[in-house]
């Protein structure tokens, strides 16, 4: 049978609470994979095997046959086709005159689940494997191999070559929404806002640990930056929740775009900033490159007398002034202090840093 076990179970739990009866759910080899009585659940079951195998329309147990066979108790067997294939066998267990009466509604029934639940998969299957030759391409684990990426690329529909932009996307302090199924179902709702604009441009989307990498075809930095706005304002509107993007600066490939609006969408991160492009990026480059050891030696010997208390204030306070742009009125309403105390402190700053 071409749908999970998990799914042929979840069929037989619905049919069996509709005719109050007990279902089986049998594979083309006659092997039960579904039943409400979990402790038949891979036991082969005769009746199943002989409505296969002998192509029949039906096939009774009668307690004769349930005291004569293994495996089987009194009840009807029916083939499930779909699409003209016989998929397996539904058994509803029962006296004849009792199971007669609705076995063939029970037959159809479990045919639509079934033809359903394959499509679904075949979907589900379907994305998984695009979803993988996606980090291979865009992660860049599959360009030693370029030929064989282009080959993959092709029986999807997708032509590596053409030139693209690359663009990281999230909800900000995504970590407040995976935590939770609430914040779960939030994210997928915002996911689908992204997705419907980008994919309505041609563009792909990759679901990536809580963010989406979006590829565009190439357009200029404006127009990305102009998409990834609109994008925000539509999520914020609807479903209020901000968002970050970090936009690539038009490179060669696709894996080295994706590296840059990766960096970007870092420094999004960690600034008031919702769009932040790579190609706008400076002293965030040098930062970036910095090992974690250099930058605690930098700032040991800009705050050489101060305590880890003390760095954190004078941090927190540059932060709220360069985002004030220097202003020390704005800066000093943010920090709900005085303007003249904000003065104070820069001032105090400057002596203790030299």
């Amino acid at each position: 049978m071409k749908i999970s076990k998990r799914s042929a179970q979840q069929i037989v739990e619905e049919i069996g609470k509709l005719v109050k009866q007990n279902i089986n759910l049998m594979d083309e080899t006659g092997r039960i994979i579904a039943s409400n009585d979990h402790a038949r659940v891979g036991n082969f079951h005769t009746g199943a095997y002989r409505v296969i195998q002998n192509h029949l329309s039906e096939y009774y147990i009668t307690p004769e046959l349930e005291q004569e066979l293994p495996n089987v108790r009194r009840g009807i067997n029916l083939p499930i086709e779909v699409d003209g294939e016989v998929q397996g066998v539904i058994g509803i267990t029962g006296e004849y005159a009792e199971v007669i009466k609705y076995g063939q509604i029970v037959k159809k029934m479990a045919e639509i689940l079934i033809r359903e639940r394959m499509i679904l998969e075949g979907r589900q299957l379907d994305q998984r494997v695009q979803s993988r030759f996606l980090e291979d391409w865009i992660l860049g684990t599959g360009l030693n191999n370029p030929q064989a990426l282009s080959e993959r690329g092709f029986t999807m529909g997708i032509d590596i070559r053409i030139p693209r932009r690359c663009v990281v996307a999230s909800a900000r302090n995504r970590e407040q929404y995976t935590g939770t199924l609430e914040g779960q179902m939030l994210l997928e709702q915002v996911e689908h806002l992204v997705d419907v604009p980008v994919r309505a441009q041609g563009g792909i989307v990759l679901r990536n640990a809580a963010r989406q990498i979006l590829l565009l075809h190439k357009q200029e930095t404006q127009a990305l930056v102009k998409l990834c706005e609109d994008i925000r304002a539509s999520v914020k509107n609807q479903l209020g929740v901000d968002m970050i993007f970090g936009v690539d600066s038009q490179s060669e490939d696709v894996h080295g775009a994706y590296l840059q609006a990766n960096r970007a969408w870092h420094t999004a991160a960690y600034s008031d900033c919702a769009v932040s492009c790579f190609e706008s990026l400076r002293t965030e480059l040098l930062m970036d490159d910095l090992s974690r050891e250099n930058k605690l030696e930098y700032l040991r010997r800009v705050f050489q007398n101060c305590s880890q208390d003390e760095i954190a204030e004078y941090v927190s306070l540059l932060e709220v002034f360069f985002a004030c742009e220097g202003s020390l009125q704005k800066a000093a309403e943010q920090l709900y202090v005085h303007k003249n105390t904000m003065q104070y402190r820069l001032k105090r700053l400057a002596e203790v840093t030299g």
